[in-house]
């Protein structure tokens, strides 16, 4: 049974020992950076998939030698993709060299007279027809990686705060302290349709002699007004290195006794996306993505 709020009393002194998946749960936890999981996992997927499928990855070529030679369309069919609501045709040429080529609509026909451009220092290996890509995509595509990146800054800046909590419950003094302010910010957060203001807010406590003050930010106002004065946990030889103990996320019960109790094994739905995130990289990464178009 959950102690209520106003009667928990960490009692356990420090150096506490948290478990690995309690503290797993923590490091993973709060809306903001499981909504960057989201951006960062369909971001990193299509990224994976596209990007290898356009002009980008020949910028990391060397040098080429390019020579040309008469040629002629083999084949030419559509794809499933589509540039600018144009779809995108792949053709094959033959004669001397051989290989594929793309346009975004249909430019050539098959059986057509073509010139084609091989590299001179690789005869074979790399040709396509002038005035055709070599690639499905063009460069444009590099745009998909904002939502990775936008999704990465919530992710680490979600982190370094529940880096700081995981510390500060293993080495932290148990106090409370009483809200001296709270100040509306120009943030909200959208959940189910009903949108929550995050609020800033300032508590007091007493540490070293000296009045100090823990700093939060919330859009869950009422965990952090339902006392008089809220847990605070600090560091003893820096007072103001603290958190507000309600406001993190997922922190562990403290239970009747006064001692934090380990993650729930439900707490692990909060694991699934950063673990989904690190097995699209890691399968990118061992196949050469696998689903690369073209």
């Amino acid at each position: 049974m959950e102690t209520p709020p106003h009667t928990r009393h960490l009692r356990d002194l420090p150096p506490r020992q948290i478990g690995l998946f309690t503290k797993a749960v923590i490091l993973c936890s709060g809306f903001l950076q499981q909504f960057g999981w989201i951006f960062f996992v369909m971001g990193s997927l299509f990224a994976w998939i596209f990007i290898p499928a356009s002009t980008v990855r020949h910028w990391f070529e060397g040098s080429k030698d390019w020579k040309e030679v008469p040629g002629k369309v083999v084949t030419a069919e559509p794809t499933n993709s589509a540039v600018n609501d144009e779809v995108v045709y792949r053709y094959l040429h033959g004669q001397r060299y051989t290989g594929k080529s793309f346009t975004a609509g249909q430019d050539f026909q098959g059986g057509e007279a073509v010139t084609i451009r091989y590299d001179a220092k690789a005869p074979g290996k790399t040709s396509f027809i002038q005035g055709s890509d070599r690639s499905v995509f063009p460069a444009f595509v590099l745009f998909i990686l904002i939502f990775p990146v936008v999704g990465l800054v919530f992710i680490l800046n979600a982190i370094r705060q529940n880096v700081k909590a995981i510390r500060l419950l293993e080495i932290g003094e148990f106090t409370r302290g009483a809200m001296c302010s709270k100040e509306a910010t120009n943030t909200t957060i959208k959940i189910n349709n009903a949108r929550y203001p995050v609020f800033k807010y300032s508590f007091e406590f007493e540490a070293g002699g000296r009045t100090r003050n823990a700093m939060c930010k919330t859009h869950q106002a009422w965990l952090v007004e339902d006392e008089q004065r809220e847990i605070i946990l600090y560091d003893k030889y820096n007072p103001d290195f603290n958190i507000v103990y309600d406001a993190t996320a997922n922190m562990p019960n403290i239970n009747e006794q006064g001692s934090l109790e380990s993650a729930g094994v439900g707490k692990a739905a909060y694991l699934v996306l950063p673990l989904l995130g690190v097995a699209i990289h890691l399968l990118f990464l061992w196949y050469g993505a696998p689903f690369t178009m073209g």
